[in-house]
């Protein structure tokens, strides 16, 4: 006898019901942990095991796990979102596991906001389609004949006994329905959409297909040229190549020479204040290193590979990667001088986010060259360089960090900003307010006695679903500066 609801309708409302338990009116703590180690076995439970062998899922396995930790441990937002994108990816990877990153996440987003629009289009429609599509469609005619028949019926049979006995209808005219909290009911429609999603993965079929027929490799192609059009030589796109690397080297060198030069002996042009040549001309450094990489893009994007006497055009492209490596580094300094007379921020710590990203950007396009990697060899490494470069700044409450290193190591303390980040960082604020209270005004101290008290109140009242070490902590903290 075959049950009523199949595994995979069990898994679903499980993990509707959890998600609803744990999340409805609380905040990010133990929450987290508990819904993604739920997570992880149903959707361990529902892949096959061939694509569970794979690398890509128990990375994606790995990394929700080590999210979900630190969204307990530390609480931020970053670890939070991190915590989605790696159950996204790995829903994307349980379907298609040597996809890209790109692609594994265009699947399952694609899978989140279009599962059910499709499957009920396919229903309205009637349309049998290959694959996982049409066993869809008909789970969907199953569990609407399942649910809404008996529903239907029943709903029928409420209004004959109501209209058949007097007694009958005052008892339904005495329950009260202002006792359903339709906030809760609205969040746990919405928790069986995303949820519908991640457990019944779609995919977007011709970037699937294009992006596992894709290797890494560069292919030489043979085109026929037509007569009526003719296309420049091989070797005068090479002596393109050729002039445009060096006049591009030649101009990153002196860029970098005087640029330097100031920076070593201390003193700027009349008309240049430091904290401008130290913090405003960053983004622009780092923008110019992503169209570098843009033009080895170009320049080594075909035939031009295996042009036999590419040597030389090879040897200049090495030369303007290191000149860029230099300007990383000279960037780097920079900013390492800025953080060290004016603190730490959230926008100068993206600043060191995109730094390591584009160096580790200008590693691959070295391997790239030298071993005639093709453009999408160089997406796929750069989207798992910026997917790692996030989960490790998710490890760590950056609000604790910031605040850490501008009272005890920057020369220079704005307690304005660090009174803006979040509660965190209360216990070291009033700690130094009561040690510096010269440089906080009256109205700052009360604000942070204010907070105080709030965020006791608040944690106090919390459920046991949003208990999170790092509030613990910061609660233990607080009552120990009464």
């Amino acid at each position: 006898m075959k049950s009523l609801l199949k595994n995979n309708d069990l898994y679903l409302l499980s993990a509707v019901a959890a998600y609803s338990y744990l999340f409805y009116q609380q905040s990010p703590g133990i929450n987290f942990f508990l819904f993604t180690a739920l997570i992880l076995v149903l959707i361990y439970r529902q892949t096959d095991k061939a694509i569970r062998k794979h690398s890509n899922w128990y990375l994606t396995a790995g990394a929700s796990i080590l999210t979900a930790v630190s969204v307990l441990l530390n609480g931020s937002g970053l670890a939070v979102f991190m915590n989605l994108v790696s159950l996204v990816l790995l829903a994307g990877f349980s379907f298609s596991p040597r996809s890209s990153v790109f692609v594994a996440a265009a699947n399952a987003v694609y899978s989140l906001a279009y599962s059910l629009v499709e499957t009920g289009i396919r229903i309205s429609n009637n349309k049998e389609q290959a694959g996982g599509g049409a066993i869809l469609a008909g789970v969907q005619r199953q569990h609407i004949s399942m649910v809404g028949i008996p529903l239907v019926i029943s709903v029928v049979f409420l209004m004959i006994y109501a209209s058949a006995s007097s007694a009958f209808s005052y008892v339904l005219s005495q329950i009260r329905l202002d006792v359903i909290s339709w906030g809760w009911i609205g969040f746990t429609l919405l928790d069986f959409v995303l949820l519908f999603g991640l457990l019944h993965p779609l995919t977007i079929t011709f970037i699937t297909e294009k992006d596992l027929a894709t290797g890494n490799s560069l292919t030489r192609l043979k085109v026929r040229k037509p007569v009526s059009f003719k296309f420049p030589a091989l070797k005068y796109e090479y002596r393109t190549s050729i002039l445009l690397l060096v006049m591009l080297n030649l101009l990153l060198l002196f860029f970098i020479l005087s640029d330097a030069f100031y920076l070593t002996i201390g003193t700027l042009p009349p008309s240049v204040v430091w904290a401008d040549y130290l913090h405003q001309g960053v983004y622009g450094l780092i923008f110019s290193i992503l169209l570098a990489i843009g033009v080895l893009l170009y320049v080594f994007r075909g035939n031009l590979n295996f042009y036999r006497h590419n040597q030389r055009l090879k040897q200049l492209a090495y030369i303007w990667l290191a000149l860029n490596v230099v300007l990383v580094l000279l960037t780097l300094t920079k900013n390492c001088i800025y953080v060290f007379n004016y603190g730490l921020t959230y926008k100068r710590i993206g600043v060191y986010t995109y730094l390591t990203l584009t160096a580790i950007g200008l590693f691959f396009s070295f391997i790239k060259v030298a071993n005639l990697k093709n453009n999408w060899f160089l997406f796929r490494k750069n989207a798992w360089a910026l997917y790692t470069v996030l989960l490790v700044l998710a490890m760590f409450n950056w609000d604790r960090v910031i605040t850490f290193y501008n009272i005890s190591i920057a020369r220079n303390t704005d307690y304005i900003y660090l009174s803006r980040l979040s509660d965190v960082n209360l216990p070291e604020l009033i700690q130094a307010s009561r040690l510096r209270n010269h440089t906080f005004s009256e109205i700052q101290v009360q604000s942070l006695l204010y907070r105080k008290k709030r965020f006791i109140d608040e944690a106090s009242a919390r459920d046991w679903q949003s208990w999170s070490y790092s509030d613990w902590l910061v609660q233990e903290k607080l009552k120990g500066l009464e």
